[in-house]
């Protein structure tokens, strides 16, 4: 991957950048939540910005952001994806862009985004902040990645 060709993609413009995979289900959700207890990253859960232990099931953590502010924070290298569960229809990590800076922070991406891909067997994009229409790549389920 060229470092090179990418970087200004990661920028600081004040904004974070968003990893979407939509539509989703309930199901996706679950699916992704599996495929991330298996990775290597570390995994933070939080309500109310207080750790707490990570539920085995998407449908409670569902029900947890009824009452509070529910973040799954995934690190991976220098990155932190963070998840808020917004929307059942919509999987979305956000991303610091600063955490984006070299060819190895790049294939960490990839990784994460082809791990998301994977377990919706759907194309996962990395997007500007809020800004689902505004595609920087997309990463298919066979791990192919292709920029804007």
């Amino acid at each position: 991957m060229d470092w090179a060709a990418r970087r200004h993609h990661f920028r600081w413009d004040g904004a974070l950048r968003d990893i979407y995979v939509m539509p989703a289900t309930m199901a996706d959700w679950q699916r992704v939540l599996t495929s991330l207890r298996h990775e290597p990253a570390g995994l933070d859960y939080q309500l109310d910005g207080t750790s707490a232990p990570l539920p085995a099931t998407v449908t409670a953590i569902f029900t947890a952001t009824r009452s509070h502010a529910v973040t799954l924070a995934c690190h991976m290298g220098k990155a932190v994806y963070a998840c808020h569960f917004f929307s059942p229809e919509q999987i979305e990590f956000d991303l610091d862009p600063r955490s984006v800076q070299s060819g190895h922070a790049l294939r960490d991406l990839r990784h994460f985004m082809t791990t998301l891909a994977r377990a919706c067997d759907r194309t996962c994009v990395l997007t500007h902040e809020n800004a689902p229409e505004q595609v920087i790549a997309r990463v298919w389920p066979t791990g192919e990645m292709l920029w804007a």
